[in-house]
């Protein structure tokens, strides 16, 4: 069997210089690294991650928790995650909170278990003292799309605001005058600034949109159809519908199907995240591309600069990444099935 201290010897080094090659976590000439990796390669030597993990004070594992995961929306950003800790030779610990766990009580027990090098957390409403929580931090932490009292922490996020205005502003340039909206729960940062945006761009526009003519949804495409059939029942209809995803979205046509009402020609609609399924809806949903999978790439390359301490770990750093506008022709558009830069 062979070990550390055999590659070291057929090496001609120390097994400490050996550990720092393999783990990558110390200065080694070039010519030695290279032929201790070769060594490696030829007999097939695997460091014992329990050993490197106790030499290293590092589990090279990073932490992930995310809300209660009932959509695509979020296994695409655990799968974009996923892949840039492979491409960095890191493992994924995945963990989510919902009404029976605290997103508090989760965080804790990710931060003092020993088990995660960091952890990238996305918790857009921001309950349960999550503040005061995250101060109390004793690891690496990144934050996606977070609620709006974390300023003083890391994180990336998506400009919710930006592409909601543009996807409204499409629909006006269509000419729809009334236009509605489902919108995501109360309280979500990601549902806030997705109806702010569908807000200003009636402001901006000079055709506001009707307190009527916004419905409450959940994300979920059964408050969608819900919400869907609400506007339409009521006796001033909306033209065009923008639901706050595309969860919501599928479930409003399938309400419009139950109503026999064809899209466009009979009620427009968009949504907001660009998932896998909607690709798959005839005719193909317009909506507004989010680049999850740089969200989670760039919150995995940050948080390992911070384990390494490339970076200040408790120092504040802001990113918010730009949507782009997918058209389909749920709008009324020939179908572009392309992202267009905003």
């Amino acid at each position: 069997m062979v070990n550390m201290q055999k590659i070291a010897a057929l090496a001609g080094v120390s097994i400490a210089t050996v550990s720092r090659a393999l783990n990558k976590s110390g200065p080694v000439k070039e010519a030695t690294r290279a032929r201790i990796l070769q060594l490696a390669g030829e007999y097939q030597y695997t460091p014992n991650p329990i050993a490197r993990s106790l030499s290293t004070q590092k589990t090279d594992t990073i932490g992930l928790i995310l809300p209660e995961m009932a959509d695509e929306f979020f296994m695409d950003i655990i799968r974009g995650i996923d892949e840039e800790a492979y491409r960095a030779n890191r493992f994924l610990l995945v963990s989510s909170f919902h009404t029976q766990r605290d997103i508090a009580a989760t965080l804790l027990e990710f931060m003092s278990s020993g088990r995660v090098d960091g952890v990238i957390l996305m918790a857009p409403e921001g309950k349960n003292g999550l503040v005061e929580t995250l101060r109390r931090s004793r690891r690496p932490l990144v934050l996606l799309n977070p609620p709006g009292n974390a300023q003083e922490f890391v994180y990336f996020k998506i400009n919710n605001f930006q592409g909601a205005y543009a996807i409204v502003e499409h629909l006006f340039g269509h000419g729809y005058h009334r236009i509605g909206m489902i919108t995501g729960p109360n309280g979500n940062i990601d549902a806030d600034e997705r109806l702010n945006g569908c807000l200003e761009a009636g402001r901006q526009h000079d055709l506001p949109i009707a307190p009527s003519f916004i419905m409450p949804g959940d994300f979920s495409a059964r408050s969608g159809y819900y919400a869907f059939m609400r506007l339409m029942s009521q006796m001033e209809k909306p033209e065009a519908v923008f639901a706050a995803n595309d969860m919501m979205a599928m479930g409003a046509y399938q309400a419009a199907r139950s109503l026999n009402l064809r899209i466009p020609q009979d009620i427009a609609l968009a949504g907001f995240d660009d998932i896998f399924l909607s690709q798959l809806l005839t005719p193909r949903l317009t909506t507004v591309h989010v680049p999850i999978v740089e969200l989670g790439s760039k919150a995995v390359r940050y948080l390992l600069q911070m384990i390494n301490g490339e970076v200040d770990p408790s120092a504040p750093y802001h990113e918010e990444l730009t949507a782009g506008l997918v058209i389909g022709g749920s709008c009324g558009c020939e179908s572009v099935a392309a992202a267009v830069p905003l």
